[in-house]
Parts: C-alpha cells; sequence; structure tokens
C-alpha cells in the first residue's frame, strides 16, 4: 500500500524509467531505408512487409542502421565488408542468387569492396 509521501517518490522512479527508456530507444539505429534512402528503396509495403531494393555502387558504404529478422535475395555477385560499430569488419562474397533468411541485426555499415555494382532485395516486416 502506498500513502500520499511515497508520491514523489513513486513518480520520480517512473520518470526515471522513462527517460532511461527513451535513451536506450534514442542510440538505436535507423532502419537501412531511413539511415542510406540513396541506397535503400522501399518498393512495396503493407500492414505486415516491405520489399527493400538494394544498390551499392562500387566502393560505396551506407551509413550505420539496423533490420529487423529479415529475408535476403542478391541478384548480382557481391564483394562487401561488414563494419560493426567497435571498428572490426568481416569480408563476405556472396554469389548471384544467394538467399538468407537472418536474425535481427542490431547496428552495422555495408561497403561495396567489389569493382561492380551490388545489388540485393530484401524482405522485412513492416
Amino acid at each position: 500500500m502506498w500513502t500520499i509521501r511515497a508520491l514523489p517518490r513513486m513518480l520520480a522512479a517512473s520518470v526515471a524509467a522513462l527517460l532511461a527508456s527513451s535513451v536506450v530507444q534514442a542510440q538505436e539505429p535507423p532502419r537501412s531505408f531511413v539511415a542510406s534512402p540513396d541506397i535503400y528503396k522501399v518498393l512495396a509495403q503493407n500492414e505486415q512487409f516491405k520489399v527493400i531494393a538494394v544498390t551499392w555502387q562500387p566502393g560505396q558504404k551506407d551509413v550505420l542502421h539496423s533490420h529487423p529478422a529479415s529475408a535476403v535475395y542478391y541478384l548480382t555477385d557481391c564483394s562487401i565488408r561488414v563494419h560493426q560499430p567497435d571498428g572490426s569488419y568481416r569480408d563476405f562474397q556472396p554469389p548471384a542468387g544467394y538467399a538468407v533468411v537472418q536474425a535481427p541485426i542490431a547496428a552495422h555499415m555495408l561497403e561495396n569492396i567489389g569493382a561492380t555494382e551490388c545489388r540485393i532485395v530484401m524482405f522485412e516486416p513492416a
């Protein structure tokens, strides 16, 4: 049971919790199509899904972003470098026709390290 005297402490705790959750949300990177709209273009969407066309030109690098669980289909052979927020990276060479269903990605950046454009189609929940 609470008393009127406890109300200021309860309000302070509630406000602190709300502010803490806002700070966490503010630090989450945006979705890919928001962070780099020049690279990620939403082709179609409804209440459930987004279909996103993605094209990196040779040497092009996108901005730090996140993805929900998604499916990806590579339209071209690609040579990409996946950069992590901590500065580490890994190189990946998926061939045209490669498909993957992936878990959510909290934050990363991709760079086309190849000599030709890299094109994929992504399927994400709305």
